[in-house]
């Protein structure tokens, strides 16, 4: 009996029945579609994040990483987690404003709120654009742990367009909602199908010692800013940035019951990511220790199948469970960009609630489709997912700068981002001449071009920053209905 597939079937099963059981509201409209009607819990909001920062990227990119050069593949994800903090810090308030007091339930649209319609379309492109790279992996990792458990050396064209398929499916069906109770299990999947195989694979290997000692591996996998700390620390300060304009944490301040809720969830999600990322990271050195001619990107299942079927079975289903939680929840970000600031936004303003959730439901089969065949010729999971994360750093600079400099223009933000932004896409698919890191370089033009723009107008406080006061105190005062209607229901 085939003990992995075994347990994999079972577990998509119950996970997709989630989504099916949330269908019918989903369906509602698109504040329930997009944004769970602004009522999710700390739990369920912790579990979107933290399992939606993960990703294929964070268990079979992040093993595959650290069995090639080392564990400085951490960075990928604790770069992310030092953004949620980031976020916290610093433009969280601005996110809940805009969706308390202006209904935003997308960045793009926050763009348009803070600054103006062409920025919003900027923004359209970088966050659709980003997202689609992120989303492309997602497909090819699940591939890749699918097919060793079919007993395939490779994954094939089929395995990836099934399970495209799969990802359409849920994220038609589920919406927000859905997918964040989909993420509570597959968050308790991760961590103790993780947690029990990195102590296994440990004790396997003679522990850190036995590690260390393994003529199949050098120091340099033990340098957690190996190649060097201007490369590792740029790529982290790139994912930390970048998560300024992420889609997947203004999210959760979206559709939080409270603001105070949504700054607990991100800082719980942030943390929960911070061991977790240890996880794959070191299990892939125990792979590099005993299996060195295995393919990278097959270390995590193969060094989990190889102490024992239910082994495979277990880490099996915690990949699994990090990739079903992360692309259906991109393809809806991309859906909902481009239905919001899009389609209701430019081609039909007056579009009902049922025209929404159609077209939206069509961008997601269109762009699945899109993100896998782009996932097929990417050289790298986890290079895929960094360079996204860096083209997006320019959007989060340009809204830090804003939301710090009450004075920069819309102008200004529209010729930061698309500048930066382009500047940073052509600086990663060159390859980071120099040795430099796409952050680098776009946040130079970013600043260069900011700067004198925004001391040219003559005004001290912009129009974008005065609205942003007026919403802010709208959101004050509900959240003050909130917790006043919590203090009453509980008395």
């Amino acid at each position: 009996m085939n003990i992995p597939l075994l347990m994999i079937v079972v577990y998509l099963t119950i996970t997709s029945l989630i989504s099916f059981f949330f269908s019918r509201r989903a369906s509602r409209n698109t504040s329930e579609y997009f944004v769970a009607e602004r009522s999710l819990t700390v739990v369920l909001s912790t579990a979107l994040l933290f399992s939606e920062l993960v990703a294929g990227a964070g268990t079979i990119g992040n093993a595959a990483t650290a069995f090639t050069e080392g564990l400085s593949s951490v960075w990928a994800n604790w770069g992310m987690a030092l953004g949620c903090i980031l976020f916290v810090c610093t433009v969280a308030k601005f996110y809940r404003s805009a969706g308390i007091a202006r209904g935003v339930m997308s960045v793009p649209q926050a763009y348009h709120f803070m600054f103006d319609t062409k920025t919003r379309m900027a923004l359209l492109l970088v966050v659709a654009f980003s997202y689609i790279m992120l989303y492309s992996s997602q497909a090819i990792a699940a591939a890749s742990i699918i097919a060793p458990v079919l007993g395939l050396q490779e994954y094939s064209g089929i395995i990836v367009w099934v399970v495209t398929a799969l990802f359409i499916t849920v994220t038609i069906t589920s919406g927000q909602r859905g997918i964040a109770w989909m993420n509570l299990v597959h968050t308790i999947a991760m961590f103790a199908g993780m947690g029990i195989v990195i102590v296994m694979a440990l004790g396997y290997v003679g522990g850190f010692t036995g590690l260390v000692s393994s003529p199949n591996l050098t120091p340099g996998h033990f340098d957690v800013f190996y190649p060097s700390p201007v490369i590792t620390v740029g790529y982290a300060l790139g994912s930390a940035v970048s998560l300024l304009a992420s889609a997947i944490v203004a999210n959760i301040v979206f559709s939080a019951r409270t603001y105070r809720g949504s700054v607990v969830s991100t800082i719980l999600g942030g943390i929960l990511v911070v061991p977790f990322a240890l996880m794959p990271a070191v299990i892939g050195l125990c792979a590099k220790a005993i299996m060195p001619g295995i393919n990278p990107n097959s270390s995590l299942f193969s060094m989990a199948n190889h102490m024992g079927s239910a082994f495979g079975g277990l880490v099996a289903m915690a990949i699994l469970a990090a990739i079903w939680s992360t692309a259906p929840c991109h393809l809806l970000i991309i859906s909902a960009t481009m239905t919001k600031d899009f389609y209701k936004g430019l081609l039909r303003k007056d579009a009902s609630d049922k025209e929404q959730i159609v077209f939206s439901r069509v961008v997601v089969i269109v762009m699945g489709v899109a993100g896998s065949f782009l996932g097929l010729n990417a050289p790298s999971i986890l290079g895929q997912v960094l360079g996204a994360f860096q083209i997006r750093s320019a959007v989060g600079i340009v809204l830090l700068v804003s939301i710090l400099w009450k004075r920069v223009t819309a102008t200004a933000a529209f010729w930061s981002i698309v500048c930066g932004g382009l500047v940073a896409a052509v600086w990663h698919f060159a390859g980071s001449p120099f040795g430099l890191v796409p952050l680098w370089p776009a946040a130079a033009v970013c600043i260069l071009i900011l700067t004198p723009i925004t001391l040219a107008s003559k005004e001290k406080v912009s129009a974008g920053y005065k609205r942003y006061l007026e919403a802010r105190k709208d959101m004050e005062a509900y959240e003050g209905k909130v917790r006043a209607s919590g203090k009453t229901n509980r008395a």
